[in-house]
């Protein structure tokens, strides 16, 4: 997760900036979500789950998720979904780095020809879309999805890499 560190700070600062621009949240909201983020980057036990969106939702409770959601399909198009509603695997010619999608609270859940669908709880963040676009060559389709519908569907994927990982360790000792 170190390896990201760069990434989470940058694409936390541009989504608080975006919802502030966007009249979904007041400066001074930020601002008491930025300090619990900082303590959050600082713990090696809660970098995993380091994230303004937590912070804003769950631990202050000014930000309303579904009016954010709402503002990400009527303002950008991008389609909605709910992770608990698709079967997770890894991706074909995808090395997929879970640590990264912890820290984008990203997942590309699908792929049609050389086009990945992907949900992410940061779209408004223009760092974690580049991120993701130059690293799947720009073949994106995006989708918005809530905070916990991206933690199951993290937690999900970590158990299926996992097996997926044990079935090829066993494979090879055949």
């Amino acid at each position: 997760m170190q390896q990201h560190k760069a990434l989470i700070l940058r694409s936390n600062r541009f989504l608080g900036s975006s919802l502030v621009n966007k009249g979904l949240l007041s400066s001074a909201d930020l601002d008491s979500a930025n300090e619990k983020f900082m303590e959050a980057i600082r713990s090696p036990e809660l970098l995993k789950n380091a994230s303004i969106l937590t912070s804003l939702l769950y631990d202050l409770k000014v930000l309303d998720e579904a009016r954010l959601l709402d503002h990400i399909v009527e303002e950008y198009g991008v389609g909605l979904i709910d992770l608990n509603q698709i079967q997770l695997r890894s991706l074909p010619s995808t090395e997929l780095d879970l640590s990264l999608c912890w820290a984008s609270s990203t997942i590309p859940f699908d792929k049609v020809e050389e086009t990945y669908m992907v949900a992410s709880c940061y779209y408004l963040s223009a760092p974690v879309v580049k991120h993701w676009e130059e690293l799947l060559n720009g073949k994106v389709v995006w989708y918005g999805t809530s905070m916990a519908s991206m933690s199951r569907g993290l937690e999900r994927l970590e158990d299926v890499l996992a097996a997926e990982k044990a079935a090829a360790e066993a494979a090879d000792e055949e």
